[in-house]
């Protein structure tokens, strides 16, 4: 009789539990791998940075695009003297929070 319990109460209680991921777990963790993969295959003279923007709604999309290129432009600059730079990446994704993700390589001094 106690496992009969046993077995029905497992069964209940696991119909009670909902586990949820957060809504872009597999985006940002390719992303972070690939913002590692580039920080360490980078030569001394040259490196990759990428940020990632939330769209404000009814936001120009090419407005956010620029804001995005000039603040990752300015957190670089922050940490690294840089000669120039080369916009390689800008994506507009849309979901249930639009997002603009932009990459570039910098030429360091």
């Amino acid at each position: 009789m106690k496992t009969i319990i046993l077995i029905l109460s497992a069964f209940l209680t696991t119909a009670c539990v909902q586990l949820k991921a957060p809504e872009r777990i597999i985006s940002d963790t390719y992303r972070t791998g690939k913002e590692i993969y580039h920080d360490i295959s980078d030569s001394d003279g040259e490196k990759r940075f990428v940020h990632e923007i939330v769209m404000p709604k009814k936001a120009d999309v090419a407005l956010e695009k620029e804001r995005c290129v000039d603040e990752l432009v300015g957190k670089a600059r922050e940490k690294y003297s840089i000669e120039s730079y080369e916009v390689n990446k800008i994506v507009h994704t849309e979901g249930s929070t639009d997002t603009i993700y932009c990459e570039i390589k910098a030429s360091l001094l």
